[in-house]
C-alpha cells in the first residue's frame, strides 16, 4: 500500500485526490498479491479519495436476468412483484432485500417454468394450480414455495395485475422446529481452553449474554459504556442494552488493553477487529465469530439458544426474556412453551 500511494503521489502530489480505481489498477499492474483496503479507507478519512461507482448488488442482477428470461407478459408481472417488493410504488411496502427476492424467485422457479408452458399472464393462474404447485413438495421446501407464491399473487393482486388471489385460503402445514438445549459438558471448560482476548470475549458474550453473531460483528467502540458496565446494541428494529456481569466485563478490559497494544493507531471503529481488519474500518468477516465455537464442536447459535432457554426455565414471563436477551415477543413465547410445556397453547408464529 507504501508503494501504491508513493507512486501515486509522486504523479498527482501528495495532495491530490486520487480515483479509487485508478488506484486499484496500480495495484494489478503492479503485479501486487495485496489488497488496499487500509489504502482506500486511509484517503477517504483524509478527504482524499474519489470513489468507484456503487456497483449493482449480484443478487438484484440475478433476479433482473431471471425475471428477462420469461416471456413478455409475465416478465412485465414478475418486474412489478419486483417492484412493490422493493417499496418503488405507492403501496408503502417495506423494503424488501434482493437476497429475499432472489430465493422467492428459486422457490418458485419450477411452477413459474410449468405455468409459462400454459399461459400468457400470471391472470391465468388458478387455485388448483397454485395447490398443485404447493403439494408437489413436502417439509419445509412446501412451505417456502407457498410463502414465494403468496408474496408474488399478493402484490400483483394490490397492483390490480390479477382480479383474484389464487393463493387465498392456502394453508401448509409447517413444522416448528423448538429450541433445543446442549449437553453440559459440550460447553465445559470452553473459556479456560480459549487464549486469544478476542475468543474469549466472543464466547462470553454469546455464552452469557446470548448476543448474536451478527450484534458482535457491528459493535462500535462508542457502544461499550465502560463506567456504567454497558453494551449498546443497535438494531434495525431498535436499540438493547447489555448489562455485563463480572466475567465479562473483566474479558471486555482485557480485549481493549490487547486492542490498544497491537494496533495503536488503527481507526477502524468497531469493537472487533483483526490483521486484516485493522486499516480499514470495515468490520470482521462474517464468519469470523462462528469460528471462535469450532474447537468444541458447537454453533454460537446452539449456545445462544442453549442460554435462553436456561432463563427461560427460571421464570415463565416472557416479558423478562424479551428485556433480558432483547429478541421478540413471538421468539420469546417459543422458549416459554418449551421449557414450561405445561403452559399449553399453540406454539406462536
Amino acid at each position: 500500500m507504501t508503494r501504491i500511494l508513493r507512486t501515486a503521489a509522486t504523479w498527482l502530489g501528495a495532495d491530490a485526490t486520487f480515483r479509487e480505481d485508478d488506484l486499484r489498477a496500480l495495484n494489478r499492474s503492479l503485479r501486487s498479491s495485496g489488497r488496499i483496503g487500509g489504502l482506500i479507507a486511509f484517503l477517504d478519512q483524509r478527504e482524499q479519495l474519489l470513489p468507484s461507482p456503487p456497483r449493482r448488488n449480484r443478487n438484484e442482477a440475478f433476479v433482473q436476468r431471471t425475471i428477462a428470461t420469461f416471456p413478455p407478459r409475465i416478465s412485465d408481472e414478475l418486474d412489478t412483484w419486483v417492484r412493490v417488493l422493493r417499496g418503488l410504488t405507492r403501496s408503502h411496502h417495506r423494503a424488501t432485500d434482493y437476497g429475499a427476492i432472489r430465493r422467492y424467485l428459486l422457490y418458485l422457479a419450477a411452477p413459474l417454468a410449468e405455468w409459462t408452458t400454459r399461459y400468457t399472464t400470471l391472470r391465468q393462474v388458478t387455485t388448483t394450480d397454485v395447490t398443485d404447485a404447493v403439494t408437489a413438495v413436502k417439509g419445509p421446501r412446501a412451505h417456502e414455495r407457498a410463502v414465494a407464491l403468496r408474496s408474488l399473487f399478493r402484490a400483483l393482486k394490490h397492483a390490480k395485475l390479477v382480479f383474484a388471489d389464487p393463493t387465498r385460503g392456502l394453508h401448509v402445514t409447517h413444522r416448528e422446529l423448538l429450541p433445543a438445549t446442549l449437553a453440559p459438558d459440550r460447553l465445559a471448560g470452553l473459556l479456560e481452553s480459549s487464549t486469544r482476548p478476542a475468543d474469549r470475549l466472543v464466547l462470553s458474550l454469546a455464552a452469557l449474554h446470548a448476543t448474536n453473531g451478527t450484534d458482535l460483528r457491528n459493535l462500535t467502540l462508542s457502544d461499550v459504556l465502560l463506567t456504567r458496565r454497558q453494551l449498546l446494541i443497535r438494531r434495525a428494529h431498535g436499540r438493547h442494552i447489555v448489562h455485563l456481569d463480572d466475567t465479562t466485563t473483566t474479558l471486555l478490559h482485557a480485549w481493549l488493553r490487547y486492542r490498544h497494544r497491537r494496533w495503536p493507531r488503527t481507526a477502524n471503529p468497531h469493537l472487533l477487529i483483526t490483521q486484516q481488519t485493522a486499516s480499514t474500518i470495515n468490520p470482521v468477516s462474517g464468519d469470523y465469530n462462528y469460528r471462535r465455537f469450532d474447537p468444541a464442536g458447537v454453533t454460537l447459535r446452539a449456545v445462544r439458544v442453549d442460554r435462553i432457554l436456561d432463563e427461560a426455565r427460571e421464570t415463565e414471563d416472557p416479558v423478562h426474556l424479551v428485556r433480558v436477551f432483547g429478541i421478540s415477543v413471538t421468539s420469546a413465547m417459543k422458549y416459554i412453551h418449551t421449557a414450561h410445556p405445561h403452559r399449553g397453547g399453540p406454539i406462536p408464529r
